[in-house]
């Protein structure tokens, strides 16, 4: 990758802030068709994987991030901080959102009465 896109993505602190920084990369050469993101802990890396619509534009965004393709997605090997996505902050989360499901039901079910 090109030093410039190590740097934007290597900020990143969480899941959410690395998917927003490499769309907002991608935005130039279209639409994105989809977008996988896979955290590796141990190694301090996350593999991205991008499919644009348009097939002609994947080329030319891989050249612009100096990145490789893998059976036509542009794939993106990027370094993050020890502190990515720190398990305690995901638990947080998920702890939120169960704690919210319950009521989010009963407010729907009030509401379909």
């Amino acid at each position: 990758m090109k030093p410039y896109v190590i740097d934007m993505l290597h900020d990143s602190r969480d899941l959410y802030s690395l998917t927003k920084t490499a769309l907002a990369l991608c935005e130039p050469y279209g639409q994105v068709h989809a977008f996988s993101l896979v955290h590796n802990r141990g190694a301090s890396r996350v593999a991205c994987f991008i499919e644009l619509e348009s097939l002609k534009q994947q080329p030319a965004l891989a050249r612009a991030l100096g990145a490789r393709t893998l059976n036509g997605a542009v794939c993106l090997d990027v370094p993050v901080r020890k502190d990515f996505a720190s398990q305690k902050a995901v638990v947080l989360a998920i702890e939120s959102r169960l704690s919210q499901q319950p009521a989010a039901r009963a407010a729907n079910a009030q509401a379909r009465a």
